[in-house]
């Protein structure tokens, strides 16, 4: 698969099959996305990966802090307008895929926690950095190189979500892994065989034309 058909058919894979990932092909991906692009060359990314039991207990914990309402960290609060519009039509789009009414409140939780599973993926990357990084370049180069785990993924036949939800309570993910106190936790990313046959999996989600984000001077 060459990169430009990579980019085009990667979508966020919210259902898997359950079928374990080995880790060797988990360790030749991450191997592969270290040459992803970083400031001045510092490289702050660390990964944990997560499987088995681990993995089982961060949704179980997730999930019953959720329940519990306890402080969780969430970067989308503050939205608004277009960005916020967007995000809305996300979730439509998903829910009608997923045959979920607005008013099924049932459902919405049990979709709620399924993020909070990692969309019970059979492993999750968890990505973090040094504290001391913070303010730096370094959030940058985390975006880059989760978008290269996810392609290098494809490449290899095996889909990725890229999200937030399933760390948006470090203390659960620190209980479960170790990660210390002094690294900071940026995301997670759900990694497995796509289940071709769950409803979301569908979902190509929009984009706006080139012409509405792009301004060309110069030419």
């Amino acid at each position: 698969m060459n990169i430009a058909d990579a980019i085009k058919s990667r979508i966020s894979v919210r259902g898997y099959l359950p079928k374990a990932v080995p880790q060797e092909l988990i360790k030749e991906i991450l191997e592969l996305s270290l040459k992803s692009p970083s400031a001045v060359n510092t490289q702050p990314w660390e990964f944990t990966i997560v499987t088995g039991p681990v993995l089982e207990n961060i949704g179980r914990d997730n999930i019953e802090s959720f329940l519990e309402d306890k402080p969780a960290r969430d970067r989308s609060v503050a939205y608004d307008g277009i960005y916020k519009q967007r995000r809305v039509e996300l979730a439509i789009d998903i829910f009608k895929l997923m045959g979920i009414e607005r008013e099924d409140r049932e459902k919405r939780l049990a979709w709620t926690k399924k993020g909070f599973r990692f969309y019970d993926a059979p492993a999750a990357i968890i990505i973090s950095r040094d504290k001391s990084l913070a303010g730096s370049w370094s959030l940058f180069d985390m975006g880059a190189i989760a978008q290269t785990i996810c392609l290098a993924a494809k490449s290899y036949g095996l889909g990725t979500c890229i999200e937030d939800q399933g760390v948006m309570f470090p203390e659960v993910i620190r209980k479960h892994t170790h990660i210390p106190e002094d690294k900071e936790i940026i995301i997670g990313i759900a990694i497995g065989y796509p289940d071709p046959d769950f409803p979301a999996n569908k979902l190509l989600s929009r984009r706006e034309d080139i012409n509405k984000v792009t301004n060309w001077l110069g030419f």
